[in-house]
């Protein structure tokens, strides 16, 4: 698994589409349609001349007060030009007149539809599914659509969908990472043809396929970002203290039998990579021992790339260069590895939630779980910490990842402190 991080892809619609209303396309006055007058030659039905200009009259929909004085500017605004005629274009259909109480909007401002006047519904404007209402989008309760298109999640969803992980796998996702599961599983979501988070945690739990899904969910939640030689300061305390001071003590007791466990191997770099530091000590005498590495992981798809031992340069960006044509067969772009390292591993699935799991796991004289346990909360670090130490032999070491650590969790272990590196050690 080695995740890193915790924890990705349609609807049919132009995210970068903008929305255009009729009151946009056509952003225009009415009184741009004609000059506007004096109004002098106009009389009031009951005979009384209309004001003497068009500007002494009260603004529309306001109210007057006698403390308020009356405009007493006599002079005419003058004519706007048309904004039909600058585009030399007839007018399609007069603008909108603004609602009562309402601001007449120039052109330089974007006016809203009224109720009255729906948006309209071309390509450019973004298609829901019937089961989102335009007021879903916003509550705290239900799914959403954002703008780029990814269904947005709910606080209650995403405690439903966050505690369903926490129960399969034990990854704790904090609330502040909410955003990470939402980035993860829109896209998943949508390739189901679902609607919802709260339709794929129902999905989870009750269809048919659920047991393929929940595979996929552990893909999706668990970043498998690494390499070969990852953590050279720690790798080499490995090398030159933790496996060649073990190697001197089962030699003085003639045994020639050595166990590892990589618990939370991901895509293979580092069993391999532990394969390779084990064949670069015993050298010639590698073939004398009796060497198993137990490489697991929660995600199959992951497994299944180890199994294959196929990698790009990428992949072996860190690896010394010398170790490449001694342990890889290049084949076009990618390296494969050895079958002399393939056998020195077994892959296999594993929950580190599950305890009875852990127990089948062979004891070990090293246990390597790095970057795994940062997502796990205190009582899950504790259960899978203290799994390790039952697994490890007298005298075993526990290495975990540079950011991580066992203060408050566990003290049943020694610490050594080297250049780069902690090694817990058990009691021999």
């Amino acid at each position: 698994m080695a995740v890193e991080n915790i924890m990705a892809t349609n609807f049919n619609f132009d995210p970068n589409g903008k929305d255009k209303t009729p009151a946009q396309d056509n952003r225009r006055l009415t009184s741009e349609t004609k000059p506007q007058s004096t109004f002098a030659s106009f009389k009031k039905p009951d005979g009384s001349p209309q004001p003497s200009s068009f500007a002494s009259r009260p603004a529309f929909g306001s109210q007057q007060t006698p403390t308020t004085p009356p405009r007493t500017t006599t002079q005419t605004p003058p004519p706007r030009p048309s904004f039909g005629a600058a585009s030399k274009q007839p007018l399609s259909q007069p603008a909108p007149k603004p609602t009562f109480g309402q601001r007449t909007t120039f052109a330089t401002q974007p006016q809203s539809p009224s109720f009255a006047q729906p948006r309209s519904t071309f390509t450019q404007t973004p298609t829901f599914n019937s089961s989102f209402g335009a007021n879903r989008t916003s509550s705290p309760l239900h799914s959403g659509i954002s703008h780029s298109g990814d269904i947005k999640i709910s606080d209650e969803e995403f405690r439903l969908i966050r505690d369903f992980i926490y129960r399969q796998c034990g990854i704790f996702i904090a609330e502040n990472r909410k955003y990470l599961v939402e980035n993860r599983l829109s896209a998943r979501i949508k390739e189901l043809h679902l609607t919802s988070y709260n339709e794929y945690y129902k999905y989870l739990k009750f269809d048919v396929n659920k047991d393929e899904e929940l595979n996929k969910l552990f893909v999706l939640v668990t970043t498998n970002e690494t390499s070969f030689f990852r953590n050279p300061p720690q790798l080499k305390v490995f090398q030159e203290n933790v496996l060649t001071d073990l190697i001197t003590e089962l030699r003085k007791q003639h045994q020639y039998r050595l166990r590892i466990w990589s618990a939370g191997c991901s895509t293979g770099e580092e069993p391999y990579t532990l394969a390779i530091i084990i064949n670069e000590v015993l050298k010639s005498e590698v073939n004398a021992w009796d060497i198993k590495i137990t490489a697991n992981d929660l995600s199959t798809q992951v497994l299944q790339a180890a199994r294959t031992g196929i990698y790009n340069e990428y992949s072996l960006r860190t690896t010394p260069k010398e170790l490449l044509p001694k342990y890889f067969t290049k084949e076009g772009q990618v390296y494969k590895v050895k079958e002399e390292l393939k056998r020195m591993i077994s892959f296999g699935q594993i929950n580190l939630s599950n305890r009875d799991q852990l127990k089948r796991v062979e004891r070990s004289h090293i246990v390597f779980c790095r970057n795994v346990i940062i997502y796990f909360d205190d009582d899950m670090k504790r259960k899978v910490i203290n799994s390790f130490y039952d697994n490890l032999l007298p005298g075993g070491a526990l290495l975990i990842g540079h950011s991580e650590t066992l203060h408050n969790i566990c003290r049943s272990f020694t610490l050594e402190h080297r250049p780069g590196c902690i090694v817990y050690r058990k009691q021999a």
